[in-house]
């Protein structure tokens, strides 16, 4: 006997998308976070291409237009190349600003409508799987506690506990760059344009998107 169908053991963009496509075709799923709250620091700025056509097709479109305006038509970098795709009629890759600390917010509150439980500061500490099941041991706000299901799905990141715990090996290299990624406020002395942009004092227009400078 399960708890329930689906355990879903990570409540980022790609735990709680998936809880929302389990949900509308009947399943029930349960998704489980070690962290008590949403990430303030937005480990992405915004969602493009195919992901956003997806989470539009999957009737989303309101939600995100609400949330973040509608999509404009990306400039990004490739291979060193600052491409703007904004001369293009109909181009391939709209994107649309909202950072993922606003996105994971939008689609918990989406599949908690759907009746979906998110359990927030509930980690999972054990895993064990037998023919009838997958079982996990998790630590929550009130003691440890066991829940079992038909299937565990790990969403968890790069550095899953899921996949430790089911001895998933990940090899592979690291990445030789360092990226950094930082949350900051304007100060008033900076306009932002209606199109993104941004007019600074003393150096002039700064498209949005990546721009690569001086300094």
């Amino acid at each position: 006997m399960t708890d329930t169908d689906v355990i879903i053991v990570g409540a980022g963009p790609a735990g709680l998308t998936l809880a929302t496509e389990l949900r509308l075709v009947g399943v029930k799923p349960l998704v489980l976070d070690r962290l008590t709250e949403i990430r303030e620091v937005a480990k992405a700025g915004g969602i493009g291409g195919q992901i956003l056509n997806l989470l539009r097709y999957r009737e989303l479109r309101d939600l995100l237009d609400d949330a973040a305006g509608a999509p404009v038509t990306a400039k990004l970098p490739f291979g060193g190349i600052h491409v703007d795709l904004t001369e293009l009629g109909e181009s391939p890759m709209q994107v649309q600003r909202l950072p993922q600390p606003q996105l994971e917010a939008l689609l918990q509150n989406h599949v908690r409508g759907l009746g979906v439980e998110v359990r927030r500061g509930h980690e999972v500490t054990g895993l064990q799987q037998d023919d009838d099941a997958v079982h996990l041991e998790v630590q929550g706000p009130d003691g440890a506690y066991r829940v079992s299901a038909q299937y565990v799905v790990g969403c968890d990141g790069v550095r899953s506990r899921v996949r430790e715990l089911a001895g998933v090996a990940f090899p592979g290299i690291t990445y030789p760059e360092i990226h950094r990624l930082a949350t900051v406020s304007m100060p008033p002395e900076i306009t932002v344009r209606d199109d993104g942009d941004y007019d600074i004092p003393g150096y002039g227009r700064l498209a949005w998107g990546y721009s690569q400078t001086p300094g």
